[in-house]
């Protein structure tokens, strides 16, 4: 798997839906979720279909049907199946990952700000891309496994989709990934990391002021549903 670095982020930011699940990871509580519990989740926003696959198809959540050029797989009969995943060839493995959304410089993320608010809740925390290597040592640390993190690419070919790369309807989202540990395809539990010492890295933010190039300015604070917008 190949990554790339945070140097085009200003911060990471992360939203949780719940109060408690805000302040469980303030505290150091970080959870981690495989591919395959968003392959199978409904929400919007969170839930995909294709989350790190070519295509996957659930007799019972739906899906596209794969499409097989060979012989002998061409015929399937999908009453007679569960699911099918279709996956890189590199990728035989998947791995535990959290998920984060950049703020960077002209990277267009207050213009997902209302979204993400609707999607992933209105608490969230920032972590400054100066202590991006400090989080990912955290969580060696804590999983007692190699930590890989980077920016996810979007694309609109399905053949490219993978751990790093989403389908571009996501693009919205900004993402940026930590992996770690390494798990089966069909793998749904998740882990919980005691990170010593997170409260120290992350900014004391109640509340964040996004601006953009035409001088529009977004403001949203921790809790609060909703972005005040103020216009040049």
């Amino acid at each position: 798997m190949n990554y790339t670095n945070s140097e085009s982020a200003y911060a990471l930011i992360k939203f949780f839906s719940k109060e408690e699940h805000y302040l469980s990871f303030k505290s150091g509580t970080s959870l981690f979720r495989t591919p395959h519990f968003y392959r199978t989740l409904e929400d919007v926003g969170r839930g995909d279909r294709n989350e790190s696959c070519i295509s996957f198809w659930h007799n019972r959540l739906g899906g596209n049907k794969p499409k097989f050029n060979k012989p002998d797989v061409a015929c399937l009969d999908y009453n007679q199946l569960e699911s099918v995943l279709v996956y890189p060839a590199s990728e035989q493995y998947d791995a535990w990952m959290q998920s984060w959304a950049v703020i960077g410089p002209n990277n267009e993320f207050e213009n997902s700000l209302e979204q993400m608010q609707e999607e992933f809740g209105c608490y969230f925390v920032v972590l400054p891309a100066s202590k991006i290597k400090e989080y990912a040592k955290l969580v060696e640390r804590a999983s007692g496994s190699k930590v890989n993190y980077g920016l996810v690419r979007y694309s609109e070919i399905p053949e490219e989709r993978s751990l790093t790369v989403k389908d571009a309807k996501f693009s919205y989202q900004r993402e940026f990934r930590f992996f770690t540990g390494q798990c089966s395809k069909d793998e749904l539990k998740e882990k919980f990391l005691p990170l010593v010492g997170l409260s120290d890295l992350l900014l004391d933010a109640k509340s964040i002021k996004l601006a953009s190039p035409s001088g529009t300015t977004k403001y949203c604070s921790v809790g609060h549903k909703g972005v005040v917008t103020v216009s040049p």
